[in-house]
């Protein structure tokens, strides 16, 4: 609806279909009927819509998609609900999404769950992942490297890559990196949001070393994958609180003056990167 004209979407609501029995008719994006603070109908075109609701064409099937929770208080809606059948799609939890590709894939938990993080926990992506995994094994059992090895890096391992590297003060390496990923086209916000991200995993898991968590109670907490919680144990011990809790303002410093418009953003990630590689 954001991109069609509302007067000519009503009107294939409203007409009979041309070349065969039937019509299906696809709304998106009808604003109006939903909580957010938007709208793409005026009054007499809402009114056209009720009256179809009240008067449906046995010859037409509508689908209305909405992004965004239902206004349940506005009269059409409650209409559309007594004749629509209402179906909900959410994203699964991170279990379920385990549970699923293990079942459909038979591969091991283990892998199935590194290959979700390394998709972004992107359903089409994931799948597309295990074929590609199970392609590259060749018919043998599927190990963490052959993940490592088969599925392209994504933005997540680019910047776990940039932490590595300023956190072993390889300054040139770092800036190296991040010039790429921006010719890629990542944004610089972007990538100042994951870095502190990770600079914040670290931190947390000093907290918790410090408290004595073992290595499941720190997945369990953290709700990460244990593949990669061994990646991140070792520099976190290997650091102080006092490194970490610098660099995490460091970040977060950087984030303000950015988003405050104090200076450009390339200039201030640069100068981020500088001061980080030189913490010590």
């Amino acid at each position: 609806m954001t991109e069609s004209d509302p007067d000519l979407a009503l009107e294939e609501l409203e007409s009979l279909p041309f070349f065969g029995d039937g019509m299906l008719v696809v709304f998106e994006n009808l604003w109006d009927l939903t909580t957010v603070k938007k709208s793409v109908l005026n009054d007499k075109q809402l009114t056209r819509l009720e009256h179809f609701l009240d008067h449906p064409l046995e010859s037409t099937q509508v689908i209305f998609i909405f992004h965004g929770k239902l206004d349940g208080k506005r009269r059409i809606v409650k209409k559309l609900k007594k004749i629509a059948f209402d179906l909900e799609a959410t994203d699964l939890k991170s279990n379920e999404l385990t549970q699923y590709f293990v079942s459909d894939s038979g591969l091991q938990p283990n892998i199935v769950n590194l290959i979700i993080e390394k998709s972004n926990a992107n359903f089409a992506i994931i799948r597309q992942n295990i074929e590609m995994v199970k392609t590259y094994a060749d018919g043998r059992a599927i190990t963490p490297d052959d993940v490592q090895a088969a599925v392209p890096k994504s933005l997540s391992d680019n910047i776990f890559d940039l932490t590595e590297l300023i956190l072993k003060s390889k300054l040139v390496d770092a800036r190296a990196l991040v010039a790429d990923l921006v010719l890629q086209g990542e944004d610089e916000i972007k990538l100042l949001s994951i870095l502190t991200t990770n600079f914040r995993l670290y931190f947390q898991i000093k907290l918790l070393l410090d408290k004595h968590y073992t290595d499941r109670q720190l997945v369990e907490f953290l709700k990460i994958n244990p593949y990669r919680l061994k990646f991140l144990v070792g520099p976190a011990r290997a650091r102080s609180k006092a490194f970490l809790a610098q660099a995490l303002r460091q970040l977060i410093d950087t984030d303000f003056k950015i988003k405050s418009g104090q200076a450009d953003k390339k200039f201030l990630l640069d100068m981020a990167l500088i001061r980080l590689s030189g913490i010590k």
